[in-house]
């Protein structure tokens, strides 16, 4: 008899939560598929980086370009018009100034005050031949990472927030097949002025932490299925001990198995999910108590620093950033859509 009661009582205890989550699932996802969209370029590209300020954002994109949506005049300008680029891949604000990372064979990163091109840093010259993945900028100390070369991942901080760039000291070997996913330029991160955070997939899936600028290194193995299109996509650290790690098989973006793991102590150890969201995802962030992560068959977000994820939108979505008040979204086509944030009640 007592087992049959706690058995009907744990049986009432599933029926609620499923009932909520449905509730919260169809109130977000309803009003978020009529969420406005923003086309920004008629030009057949998608954003892999986005970057909100109070006026402005701004998007680098798959063809090159880096666009100033302005959001009172509703204007939208290439502010890299006449210049040759590959792919960009990441943004970062920096001293009143806007820094566009280029992912192809030179590896150049562009500044523009938000209005205007002003120029290159180091074009070419630090990281020739290298893939970069991703950049984060803080205050003055910056952090960037690329693909391996000869077996070493390439490392390189910054102390002047971006205008100039020198490579770590410290060396971190590189496994067979192992590198940086520049899937939404946030498989890096910047904590503080020493504190940095990157991490790989492929056959081989980490994380990485330094304390003192790159000089020394702490390395973690994360249980993802490795292969090529497999691993860590995006972190999202909240302080040293709590943070969100997300990915997947982007190749078979709707399996929810192994995309999500979350840490409490630093990256030691990292725990699965107990609900994973709902396929690969490429960018985590977190605004206002709430972690938001987006893929290519949607969004989901969690109230409790990613150990259950809840459905948020339905769609295609590559980048997120956030003003505080609304959800930026980049999707393909030259849009983005704007979403209003979820509730923690």
């Amino acid at each position: 008899m007592r087992n049959s009661v706690s058995a009907f009582a744990v049986f009432s205890f599933i029926i609620f939560l499923t009932t909520t989550s449905f509730g919260q699932d169809n109130k977000y996802i309803r009003k978020n598929d009529n969420a406005p969209v923003i086309q920004y370029t008629t030009d057949r590209c998608y954003s892999r980086s986005i970057l909100v300020t109070d006026s402005v954002v701004y998007t680098a994109n798959s063809n090159g370009t880096l666009y100033a949506s302005h959001k009172k005049n509703k204007t939208h300008v290439n502010l890299l018009k006449n210049k040759k680029f590959e792919e960009m891949r990441d943004l970062a604000l920096s001293n009143g100034e806007i820094i566009g990372m280029q992912s192809g064979s030179y590896g150049v990163l562009a500044r523009t005050n938000g209005q205007q091109f002003l120029g290159y840093i180091a074009p070419g010259s630090l990281w020739v031949g290298t893939f970069l993945d991703g950049m984060d900028i803080k205050g003055q100390a910056g952090f960037m990472m690329g693909d391996p070369k000869d077996g070493i991942f390439s490392l390189f901080h910054s102390v002047d927030g971006g205008k100039t760039w020198k490579p770590c000291e410290g060396k971190v070997a590189a496994f067979e097949k192992e590198a940086g996913f520049a899937a939404s330029g946030t498989n890096v991160q910047v904590l503080n002025d020493s504190t940095f955070y990157f991490v790989s997939g492929g056959l081989k899936s980490r994380f990485f932490k330094t304390e003192n600028k790159g000089k020394t290194w702490e390395i973690t193995s994360l249980p993802y299925m490795g292969n090529e299109s497999t691993g860590a996509f995006s972190i999202c650290m909240l302080s040293k001990k709590v943070g969100v790690i997300v990915g997947g098989d982007y190749a078979n973006p709707d399996l929810s198995m192994n995309t999500c793991f979350y840490t409490t102590d630093g990256g030691k150890f990292w725990l699965n999910a107990e609900i994973q969201t709902r396929g690969y995802r490429s960018c985590v962030i977190h605004v206002n108590g709430i972690f938001y992560s987006c893929g290519t068959n949607g969004i989901d977000y969690s109230i409790d620093n990613g150990v259950t994820w809840i459905p948020f939108a339905n769609g295609e979505y590559f980048a997120l950033a956030s003003d505080g008040t609304s959800l930026y979204a980049t999707m393909k086509g030259g849009q983005y859509k704007i979403m209003g944030l979820a509730s923690k009640k």
